[in-house]
């Protein structure tokens, strides 16, 4: 789990823990928890890289107004890594941490690995208690443009945070709908610890058989920068 969080200033003042015995369940893997700030002054490159090319076409479609956002002259990494979770803690442990910066005065966080924006008002008024959504935590993305011999591609981003592939298919224009609540579905499954291997077969509504395979971008399937391990669906 990776999230950043900019801010105008250095806005952390409090303590090492930042509180989090109050807004984190006790089981919440805290000693796998690093939040650091960078400043606008020792890292540009590194601070730009979040706000700038396809990152912030995606912020200016869900943050609006990007002033403060250009105008921050630092942000926070906040980073939880834990090996094949046995629950969502580290997710809770993440997103308390990003809702007290915001608190204090942070205005936008970028979830890295779904590649999804939250302003700070936004955060500060998330129950900490909310109940798991996976379409918070994942995205779901359909490329406008088909890929000759292959079609439009329609996958997820963000199922590293729960130590699993992201799922990818490539379905006719007609198709993406049915297509995308059938990833959403499964990515549900697997964050709640279910595993598919390829090799699988999947029945929906009992029209529709896809075939779990390995994704590997080549000449007919599309390279779409998932940044973590794949498994392509494929309509039998």
């Amino acid at each position: 789990m990776t999230l950043i969080a900019f801010a105008d200033e250095d806005v952390r003042q409090s303590g090492p823990d930042l509180g989090l015995h109050v807004a984190a369940p006790n089981t919440a893997p805290t000693a796998a928890l690093d939040v650091r700030v960078h400043r606008y002054a020792d890292s540009p490159d590194w601070i730009d890289g979040w706000r700038t090319g396809p990152l912030r076409n995606i912020a200016a479609g869900q943050l609006g107004d990007l002033d403060r956002l250009d105008a921050a002259s630092c942000c926070y990494s906040i980073t939880v890594e834990v090996d094949d979770p046995r629950d969502l803690t580290h997710l809770q442990l993440a997103w308390a941490v990003a809702a007290m910066l915001a608190d204090a005065g942070s205005c936008a966080t970028l979830d890295a690995y779904a590649c999804n924006w939250l302003p700070g008002s936004a955060l500060v008024s998330l129950s900490p208690h909310r109940p798991f959504t996976i379409q918070q935590e994942v995205s779901l993305i359909a490329e406008t443009e088909p890929q000759p011999g292959f079609g439009h591609p329609v996958h997820t981003r963000g199922m590293v945070k729960f130590g699993r592939p992201d799922l990818i298919a490539g379905v006719p224009a007609d198709r993406i709908e049915d297509t995308a609540g059938i990833l959403n579905h499964l990515a549900r499954m697997l964050a709640e610890g279910h595993v598919l291997v390829p090799g699988q077969q999947l029945r929906f509504d009992g029209r529709r058989t896809l075939a779990v395979t390995t994704y590997a971008p080549d000449a007919t399937t599309p390279d779409v920068n998932l940044n973590n391990d794949g498994l392509l669906l494929v309509d039998v």
